[in-house]
């Protein structure tokens, strides 16, 4: 039985993580597995997690394989449920920090400038590119780094990076070398950028948490329907409100080492 909620809880969780806006770091904290998965990947204790890390696969696999048929099929309906997750994901990053100060403007408007900047085609729109074996790399770091940090949403990462639709349709179609390189560099951020990350997240969570924020903000254009109706507007109001009361049952708070600011 053991067995098998940890299959399913890897299930479930490799969804989350596909899904940009929401926080793998948060659905750790849900599972109640967060404290017990961070302490063992610091001292290499992995085989009572591989269960856990079969399900994950699994479940990632599952969660590319369907948001690449609906970006082919639906594009602006799941475009405009991203986008609702995304915007939602904002009130987990900032959630307790005031923003009307300077130390709180200047890392939101430089995350701004650069998400805008950095955000590629839009999303589901442009034929599949080669990608460089290094932004696969970097891209599996990064995200997987920023994955254990609850609050800040891994695949967000991707789209901030302008290669999220990519890695779906890698998923969808199994381009194992892509997916390969992409896996090493999600290994290496685990075990090397993850701990890094999470100490500095720590230390300066303020400035941190408004370019996280900017940076994600900045970047939403890629995710902009071609069309507004009825359906989109229901997508969209569907990724609100799913992320919304998603981050009311977890967040940082919940997070050894991780307090949310408040206000002064």
């Amino acid at each position: 039985m053991h067995l098998f909620q940890s299959v399913l809880r890897g299930i479930l969780l490799g969804f989350v993580i596909v899904m940009p806006g929401m926080s793998g770091g948060t659905a750790l904290i849900i599972l109640g597995i967060y404290g017990r998965l961070v302490g063992d990947l610091a001292r290499l204790r992995l085989a009572p997690h591989l269960p856990l890390v079969f399900g994950l696969i699994f479940g990632v696999y599952l969660g590319g394989m369907a948001f690449a048929r609906l970006l082919i099929f639906y594009r602006d309906i799941t475009a405009a449920f991203f986008l609702g997750v995304i915007l939602a994901s904002l009130k987990v990053i900032l959630q307790g920090r005031p923003i009307l100060r300077y130390n709180s403007m200047l890392p939101l408007l430089a995350g701004l400038a650069i998400g805008y900047l950095m955000a590629g085609e839009p999303i589901g729109l442009v034929e599949r590119t080669e990608v460089s074996p290094f932004l696969l790399f970097f891209g599996g770091a990064i995200s997987s780094a920023a994955m254990l940090v609850p609050g800040v949403p891994g695949s967000a990462v991707l789209i901030v990076m302008g290669i999220y639709d990519d890695m779906l349709f890698f998923l969808n179609a199994l381009n194992f070398p892509s997916l390969f390189i992409f896996g090493i560099g999600g290994v290496a951020g685990i075990f090397l950028l993850a701990r890094v990350l999470a100490k500095y997240y720590e230390r300066y969570q303020h400035f941190l948490s408004f370019l996280f924020a900017g940076l994600i903000g900045g970047s939403v254009r890629i995710l902009l329907p071609q069309v507004f109706n009825a359906g989109v507007a229901f997508a969209l109001l569907a990724g609100l409100f799913l992320v919304w009361r998603w981050s009311g049952t977890g967040g940082a708070e919940g997070a050894p080492g991780i307090e949310p600011e408040k206000q002064s």
